[in-house]
């Protein structure tokens, strides 16, 4: 076989291969995605399918930075950290943590929550999603609520028996204040008084103390 010919034919064989390795489970080439970059990831996403976690995360970020120009080396870095991420909270929001909650969770970790908050808050909320709780958790340290105390908090919140719309309301509650020049740790403190008491836990509480303490009149 000549030289060049030879060339051709690896060429062909080489290009074949990175198609084929780019394919997700549907046998298609994930959609807004170039084949070397998809290539590049392939590996990690076939670990996730194997590990039972959601790949359109890992899809969105290699998407994310294509768009940006970002270099192939470092996108695949970028997509294995998250995969590695999913799969700490996974473990951690174990047994059947939904991609809602494997996505804010990984978000979560990324912004200093630990596992054990993590496990924390599956143990309070029992069924419940934690998609919500998880994401306001992360948008408090965001706003500079430390993660120790942001995490606490939430946990404690999730005992009590606060729903999503009961974290909506306190992760807007401090947005605002925030953004008026209250101290992030202040502002949690205020806002949290005005939600506990109404707390079905807390409520609960307050009725079997009041039940207790309350003396029945004599037949």
């Amino acid at each position: 076989m000549r030289a060049d010919s030879f060339a051709r034919t690896m060429r062909w064989t080489f290009a074949v291969a990175v198609l084929f390795a780019a394919r997700d489970a549907s046998g298609q080439v994930p959609q807004g995605l170039d084949s070397v970059t998809a290539a590049a990831i392939a590996p990690i996403v076939e670990q996730a399918h194997a590990d039972k976690l959601p790949v359109a995360p890992l899809y969105a970020k290699a998407r994310e930075g294509q768009m940006q120009h970002v270099p192939v080396a470092k996108i695949e870095a970028v997509v294995r950290t998250l995969a590695d991420r999913m799969r700490t909270a996974n473990e951690a929001l174990a047994p059947g943590a939904s991609e809602q909650e494997l996505h804010a969770a990984a978000d979560a970790i990324k912004s200093g929550v630990g596992p054990e908050t993590l496990r924390a808050m599956r143990e309070a909320a029992g069924d419940g999603s934690l998609a919500v709780p998880i994401g306001v958790l992360t948008q408090l340290i965001a706003r500079g609520v430390p993660v120790e105390r942001a995490s606490m908090e939430v946990v404690a919140l999730l005992k009590k028996g606060a729903v999503a719309k009961n974290f909506i309301a306190l992760e807007e509650s401090v947005r605002q204040d925030v953004l008026a020049g209250r101290r992030p740790d202040e502002s949690l403190d205020l806002r949290l008084k005005g939600i506990i008491p109404n707390l079905p836990q807390v409520q609960g509480d307050a009725a079997g103390l009041t039940n207790t303490a309350t003396p029945r009149r004599p037949r």
